[in-house]
């Protein structure tokens, strides 16, 4: 997976808001007045993400690898993400 590709959907579909005042990028979500970190990258991803930087991410996101896969590929809208989220 595309790193501007994940930028985007956490962006877009979920609202998610990125930090980069540190020495990585951080993405924050809020949810029910709570923030969550749900990402964290290098300044320097540019292209295909490692997989474990996609297992850490599904995993903050309380997705599977293959949710996360249609979060971003657009079968999984950002509603059906938050009834994802408050189930788990």
């Amino acid at each position: 997976m595309d790193a501007r590709e994940l930028e985007r959907a956490l962006r877009r579909k979920l609202g998610a808001v990125e930090d980069r005042r540190r020495h990585h990028v951080f993405w924050w979500l809020e949810i029910n007045e709570r923030e969550y970190r749900v990402a964290k990258f290098s300044h320097s991803s540019r292209g295909q993400l490692p997989q474990y930087i996609l297992a850490d991410t599904a995993k903050r996101l309380k997705l599977t690898n293959s949710e996360l896969d249609d979060l971003v590929s657009c079968p999984l809208t950002g509603d059906e993400f938050r009834r994802l989220w408050a189930i788990r």
